[in-house]
C-alpha cells in the first residue's frame, strides 16, 4: 500500500470519528423555567411565595431541626420566579391564597423550546370524570395494603368497601371536587433532555394523619403561652379506631381540629380518609397525600398528583404553630416523559474512546513506518 493511499485512509476514518462526535447531540442538560408569566385573578396573581430568609431561620419541631420558610409573600412575581429557579424544592409558589375553593391561576414557562403551564385545579377539573378515576386507583394502589388490614363489618374490610363504593365517589367529585386539594404549592420544575422526562415537586405535608385526627401527644397551653400540656384530644386516648364519620366533625372526640376543610363531602370516604389516617399512625407510618396541580406540556393536560413524599428539611412559618407541625415539611415529586420530544441520544463515552483509539492506531502505524 502505498504511503498517499494510507494517508488517506487514515484521514478518512479520522474524518469520519471526528464527524461522528461533532454530529452527536450534546451532553444532557436540565433545564429550568424561564420566561415565567403568572396569570391574573381580579387583576392579582393570586400567589403566595415562600423563601427562606437570609440567613435562614432554624427551627425544632417534634425533634427535628428545620429551616423556616419565613420569606412569605403574596403576589411577589420577582420573588416567585426565585422560588421556582433557585434549584430548591422547599422554597416554593402557592397558587391561589384566598381561602379553599380555588379559581383558575397559575403560570406559563419555556423549558427550552418546550412549553409550560402549571395551575390550580378548580371544580371543572373534575367534571369528566378523568381526574378523580385517576387520583382514586393511585390512591388505592398506594394504600390497598392499609385498607385490607382494616376490618370492617360483616366480614369485611375497607379495601372491599372502597371498591363498593368507588363509582360514587367518582360521581361525588365529579360533582363537588376536591377544592382543599387544589391550591397547590409548586417547588421545583425541571426538565432533563436526555430522558425527555418532565418533573414537577409538589409541597406539601410529609404526613396528613393530624388533618384528620388528633395526632399531637402534647400542645402548648395557649397562644401566649408556649408550656406544653397533654393534649385530652389525642387519638391515642380512644380505643375506637374505626373511623366512623356522621357528618359532623364537632362531635367526635380525637377528630383533628382542622378535619372541616380537609374532608371531601362524601360521607363513606371521609370515614376512609379517617380510618386510615388512625390505623397508620398507630403502626407508625405515614399517611401521604398531595394536593394536585393542572400541568399543561406541550399542549397535553396531565394533572400532577402523588402519594410518597420525602421529607423537605423545611417548614412554613406562617403555619398554625398550634395545630400544624407538619406544613410544608413533605416534597411530592411528579414525573412524565414528553412524547413530543422523545429523548435525546447521547454517545457512550466507549465509544468516543473506541474512534479516538482508530486514530491513535493508524498514527502509531505511521510512525512504526517511519522507524
Amino acid at each position: 500500500m502505498t504511503a498517499s493511499i494510507k494517508k488517506f485512509l487514515m484521514g478518512a476514518t479520522l474524518a469520519t470519528g471526528m464527524s461522528a462526535i461533532a454530529s452527536s447531540p450534546a451532553v444532557a442538560t436540565t433545564l429550568r423555567p424561564s420566561n415565567i408569566q403568572f396569570s391574573t385573578y381580579n387583576n392579582l396573581p393570586q400567589i403566595e411565595t415562600y423563601l427562606f430568609s437570609n440567613p435562614p431561620a432554624v427551627e425544632t419541631v417534634n425533634g427535628i431541626q428545620r429551616q423556616v420558610l419565613n420569606d412569605i409573600t403574596r403576589d411577589n412575581v420577582g420573588k416567585a420566579v426565585q422560588a421556582l429557579t433557585d434549584n430548591s424544592s422547599a422554597t416554593n409558589v402557592e397558587l391561589w391564597y384566598r381561602g379553599e375553593t380555588p379559581q383558575r391561576v397559575g403560570f406559563t414557562a419555556n423549558l427550552g423550546t418546550n412549553t409550560l403551564k402549571v395551575e390550580s385545579v378548580t371544580k371543572a377539573d373534575w367534571a369528566d370524570g378523568v381526574l378523580a378515576t385517576a387520583w382514586l386507583n393511585g390512591f388505592r394502589n398506594n394504600y390497598s395494603g392499609l385498607m385490607a388490614s382494616i376490618a370492617t363489618t360483616p366480614g369485611s374490610n375497607l379495601l372491599n368497601d372502597f371498591n363498593t363504593n368507588f363509582n360514587s365517589i367518582v360521581g361525588h367529585l365529579r360533582t363537588n371536587g376536591f377544592d382543599v386539594a387544589g391550591d397547590p404549592n409548586i417547588g421545583d420544575v425541571t426538565y432533563n433532555t436526555q430522558t425527555g422526562q418532565l418533573k414537577v415537586d409538589l409541597v406539601g405535608h410529609l404526613d396528613v394523619a393530624g388533618r384528620y385526627v388528633d395526632t399531637r401527644r402534647q400542645v402548648p397551653r395557649s397562644r401566649q403561652n408556649p408550656e406544653l400540656i397533654n393534649n385530652t384530644n389525642f387519638i391515642g386516648n380512644f380505643s375506637t379506631a374505626d373511623g366512623r364519620y356522621t357528618g359532623d366533625p364537632t362531635r367526635r372526640q380525637g377528630f383533628s381540629p382542622d378535619i372541616a376543610r380537609n374532608i371531601t363531602g362524601n360521607t363513606f370516604f371521609d370515614s376512609a380518609l379517617i380510618a386510615l389516617a388512625t390505623k397508620a399512625f398507630r403502626s407508625n407510618q405515614a399517611f401521604q397525600v398531595s394536593e394536585i396541580a393542572k400541568i399543561t406540556f406541550n399542549d397535553q393536560v396531565s394533572y400532577a398528583f402523588g402519594f410518597n413524599a420525602t421529607d423537605s428539611g423545611a417548614i412554613a412559618g406562617n403555619r398554625n404553630v398550634i395545630n400544624d407541625s407538619t406544613s410544608h415539611t413533605g416534597i411530592y415529586t411528579w414525573t412524565k416523559n414528553s412524547p413530543t420530544n422523545p429523548p435525546a441520544s447521547v454517545p457512550e463515552p466507549s465509544t468516543i474512546l473506541g474512534l479516538v483509539a482508530v486514530g491513535g492506531l493508524f498514527a502509531a502505524g505511521r510512525k512504526a513506518q517511519k522507524a
